[in-house]
């Protein structure tokens, strides 16, 4: 490819909201262009990459047995509903509507129409496994796309779904796709590890996410020496017991000044640390139901926990004014029990003796408040979000360390989250119907594309992996008014472009400095230079992009490298 002809190129300028180092130098070096916010268009040199990419995923996806197919993008809204998935999603699912009136998903994920189209087939227990994938594009309208490829509304993604007779033959395949993302990380080069995760919108009990580790990662995950991982919308931790050994005081009501509302109010007034008093969050779900969410005052509310504790029907959100104000209250004087509302407590609830808070008048409050003699919630589990310094939950003895990640991809156990409510059966051995247990397995390609940028670039660029580089070679052409090395330039180009893949910068008027800036910006890993210094000095001049050294090598002996 002749770099005047290429179509995208690099440029000095860059958008004010590109923090994250691969959205920067995916814009500068010319591989992606914005159209809009989350939306990104690929161009050649992105494109390349991500093909690259789209294959080496395919290699190792097809080891598991699966097969390839492609469903439409545009999904009946009927299907999510009978799955009850189109609450799950809540904002983030868009939707469309045909001529008629019939209205569509814009696909976020494909649980909904591969298990439509395997019922179409009447599997049996002969039929079992089935596994099957796509390379897709999907929507997600996202609160807050971010990070350029990181987080986007719109995008290209590897999603696979299995079907299975129980969940023992699930592991199986689990197994498989686990041992082929450690492959494809392997294969671009890049460090993952897993970690236990929420299975959020898509549903199912049991997930497993392969993150990398970046300052710019938007999940974070507590981790801990032993080995143990998760999410934070799943991590567990040991709670500290915060004054059990004293005595349970009778419960009383107090005067209390009306200025104390928030929490920082009740430390001034009671002159007690966070973790003696009641706090309350509350949410609503999708159908209006209002969650009081109870916990110790120096801990903080997870929302997906709170969700898969209540089993949410849709997406949380926090309540408004209104909301309250609807349950006979307003901020600042929520009661830990007594309003028309789903109360979940958390297990901190049961770390302290003689809590202050909980029921909050103009002018008094109460004190001395224990759970479960004094109150106790509809719901009591783990709703609380982890934190640096934490005791692990499977040691007990270490502490639980924050790090900032970004997921390369996902595994699913979701069992029977579809299939109850689609009918999803096979013809089992013994002649009865029997619910399909099911899997699935993503891993976003442009997001896969950024996340080997983030641990693959220095101060002048990108530092492409050579088994997703754009191109082989970039074959830099200096001194080109002279005829001589411009000839002896285009037969290099020629000869090796028979073998290699190359970017041949063959532009006449710009200086050697900027060619060699652009070189950088780019990325790709072996970079050749014909100049009349090279070919006096007996060839070209090759350099790895991670490398400062240069040498001379003949064109024969690139033309028989093993690249």
């Amino acid at each position: 490819m002749l770099y005047s002809k290429l179509f995208g190129k690099t440029t000095k300028t860059t958008s004010s909201q590109a923090i994250a180092p691969s959205h920067k130098l995916l814009l500068q070096a010319g591989f992606i262009r914005p159209l809009s916010a989350g939306r990104y268009t690929i161009l050649p040199l992105g494109l390349r990459v991500c093909k690259k990419i789209e294959n080496i995923i395919r290699q190792e996806v097809d080891k598991t047995g699966a097969q390839e197919l492609i469903v439409p993008t545009l999904h009946p809204i009927e299907l999510w509903q009978q799955a009850s998935r189109d609450q799950k999603f809540g904002a983030a699912m868009m939707r469309v509507a045909d001529r008629n009136g019939a209205e569509f998903i814009l696909g976020p994920t494909g649980e909904v129409v591969m298990l439509d189209l395997v019922k179409q087939f009447a599997p049996s227990y002969r039929d079992l496994p089935i596994n099957i994938y796509q390379f897709s594009q999907k929507f997600r309208d996202e609160a807050r796309p971010s990070g350029g490829l990181l987080r986007t509304r719109e995008f290209v993604m590897k999603d696979a779904y299995s079907f299975h007779p129980d969940e023992e033959d699930l592991k199986k395949t689990y197994q498989l796709y686990w041992l082929a993302y450690e492959n494809i990380a392997k294969a671009l080069d890049i460090d993952t590890f897993p970690v236990e995760s929420d299975n959020g919108a898509i549903g199912g009990s049991i997930s497993h996410e392969f993150m990398v580790e970046t300052p710019v990662g938007e999940d974070s995950i507590a981790r801990c020496s032993c080995g143990y991982a998760a999410n934070l919308e799943t991590a567990e931790f040991i709670r500290d017991n915060i004054n059990l050994d004293e005595e349970i005081k009778p419960f009383e009501i107090v005067s209390q000044p009306e200025w104390v509302e928030t929490m920082e109010d009740n430390i001034k007034h009671y002159g007690q640390p966070k973790s003696h008093y009641l706090k309350n969050v509350v949410y609503k779900d999708v159908d209006g139901t209002i969650i009081i969410a109870v916990i110790r005052g120096d801990l903080s509310v997870n929302p997906a926990k709170l969700a898969k504790l209540h089993q949410a029907k849709g997406e949380l959100v926090p309540a408004t004014d209104a909301d309250l104000e609807s349950i006979g209250t307003r901020p600042g004087w929520v009661h830990c029990w007594g309003h028309q509302a789903i109360y979940v407590g958390d297990l901190s609830l049961k770390t302290v003796h003689n809590f202050i808070g909980g029921q909050k008048e103009k002018d008094t409050d109460s004190i001395n408040v224990n759970y479960g003699r004094d109150f106790e919630c509809q719901i009591f589990g783990d709703i609380a979000e982890a934190r640096e310094g934490d005791l692990c939950p499977r040691c007990q003895k270490e502490k639980l360390k924050l790090t900032k990640c970004v997921e390369f991809g996902n595994i699913f156990n979701i069992g029977y989250t579809y299939s109850d409510p689609m009918d999803g059966f096979f013809a089992a051995q013994d002649g009865t119907q029997k619910k399909l247990y099911m899997g699935s397995y993503g891993i976003g390609i442009g997001r896969a594309m950024a996340v080997v940028v983030e641990t693959h670039h220095d101060n002048l660029g990108i530092i492409w992996p050579k088994s997703i580089a754009p191109y082989h070679y970039h074959l830099i052409g200096l001194d080109l008014s002279d005829n001589n090395v411009l000839q002896k330039a285009q037969e290099i180009y020629q000869k090796l472009s028979q073998k290699y893949e190359v970017l041949f910068d063959d532009r006449p008027n710009t200086t050697p400095g900027e060619k060699f800036a652009d070189a950088d910006l780019i990325g790709i890993p072996l970079r050749l230079v014909v100049s009349q210094k090279s070919l006096a000095a007996g060839g070209i001049e090759f350099k790895e992009r991670s490398d400062s050294s240069t040498k001379i090598l003949t064109l024969d002996q690139l033309l028989t490298a093993v690249y």
